[in-house]
């Protein structure tokens, strides 16, 4: 995955896939009283496809959580694990 634009300042990560591009970004409230949301942006021109999807921060840190657990089954960032990291049998 080549990293396309990341600055931690402003909280926006850009990122390619073969020839999609994956763009994460902060976004402020659409309208007065609404809350800001997380924009995650797939656009696969290949495919000739482009989605989106508006996260609330509790929604990105549920996606964030999910993606780091399958990340560390996959490979694990520690090589020691307690006996309750093993799944059950």
């Amino acid at each position: 995955m080549a990293l396309v634009h990341h600055d931690p300042r402003d909280g926006i990560l850009t990122t390619r896939i073969g020839q999609a591009e994956i763009t994460v970004r902060p976004e402020p409230p659409a309208a007065p009283g609404q809350a800001p949301v997380i924009l995650l942006r797939l656009d696969t021109p290949m495919l000739d496809a482009l989605a989106a999807a508006y996260l609330t921060p509790e929604e990105a840190r549920m996606l964030a959580e999910v993606l780091l657990r399958s990340a560390d089954l996959l490979r694990p960032t520690s090589p020691w694990r307690t006996p309750a990291d093993r799944p059950n049998r």
